[in-house]
């Protein structure tokens, strides 16, 4: 569990830069989707650490694996563009562990993972925890959510996870990295085959003279936020390389405390890119969020999940 939540804390942090860097400096969500595939291919230098050769059926499934990941990032940026990055992460990643749960009934796919009645109540937990920090309660029908693009996102990432942990069985944590980080870099590369994608890739690349400050500093903000994504997502490819899938993804439920915890004070800052709400209700509808997401942490770390720990 220790690993899981060190990922999604570093998930957190990268979240909260997604948003900062979609708000201003990269505004087209296929242009940034497409730098992060060219990021993913630093998995390279890993290869001279364990990687091997395995069959082309394991290769097939980690590739469509980084694909479905990266197809899944552009439709999470989209939404992130819309609304509030703690508002529409809580939202993918309950799509995320429903789609991953819904696999735990289909024969052969989760390896042999038994699921008992505390732990489906602790996903239940989890998964409640996560959607409570999203809506504004009571519901208002003005309230615009994107859940085309919260759904797509979320049923990529979560098909992914679920294709990444069939082809570990198969495959050590390296190879299984490396080959997954390629689908996500031929992802990227099929962007480019979009008029509308490829056009908003490339504007901008075209400048004469040096780069300005201003995109010095995006840059940097950009490839530093791409270091802590590349943490993130190590940690949590291991903590799926170990454990069940089902509960690495529900332990999810954290990184949206963790958001929460570092975007309402930079709403108050920058109201203008978080837009967090600080109501009385607003803060009761969190606090009891967390409480249900400290259940099913509690629940996970008692029901003998400790492959994680």
């Amino acid at each position: 569990m220790t690993i899981a939540l060190a990922g999604y804390f570093f998930s957190a942090l990268v979240a909260i830069l997604d948003k900062y860097l979609l708000s201003g400096p990269i505004q087209a969500p296929a242009k940034y989707a497409f730098f992060v595939s060219l990021f993913s291919l630093f998995t390279l230098f890993f290869i001279p650490f364990g990687f091997e050769f395995v069959t082309w059926k394991v290769i097939g499934l980690l590739l469509i694996s980084g694909i479905l990941l990266l197809y899944g990032l552009v439709a999470f940026y989209y939404a992130v563009k819309q609304r509030e990055v703690s508002r529409i992460a809580p939202l993918v990643g309950t799509v995320i562990s429903l789609t991953a749960f819904v696999a735990v009934f289909l024969p052969g796919v989760f390896l042999g993972e038994s699921i008992s009645f505390i732990h489906i109540f602790a996903l239940v937990s989890l998964i409640s925890g996560g959607l409570l920090i999203s809506f504004d309660l009571p519901l208002r029908s003005q309230e615009h959510i994107p859940i085309v693009s919260v759904i797509l996102a979320g049923m990529a990432m979560g098909l992914s996870l679920l294709l990444l942990k069939l082809g570990y069985a198969q495959a050590n944590f390296v190879s299984g990295l490396v080959w997954s980080r390629v689908g996500m870099f031929l992802a990227g590369c099929s962007l480019l085959l979009i008029p509308v994608f490829r056009q908003q890739i490339v504007l901008g690349w075209n400048y004469r003279g040096m780069p300005s400050r201003a995109t010095v500093y995006t840059g940097g903000v950009f490839v530093a936020n791409k270091i802590l994504g590349g943490i993130a997502s190590m940690l949590i490819v291991y903590a799926t390389f170990l454990g069940p899938v089902s509960f690495v993804q529900a332990l999810s439920g954290m990184q949206y405390v963790f958001l929460l915890a570092l975007a309402i004070p930079l709403s108050v800052r920058f109201p203008h890119i978080f837009g967090e709400k600080l109501f009385f209700w607003d803060w009761f509808q969190k606090v009891c969020a967390i409480a249900l997401i400290g259940l099913g942490l509690w629940l996970t770390a008692t029901s003998g999940i400790t492959v994680l720990l």
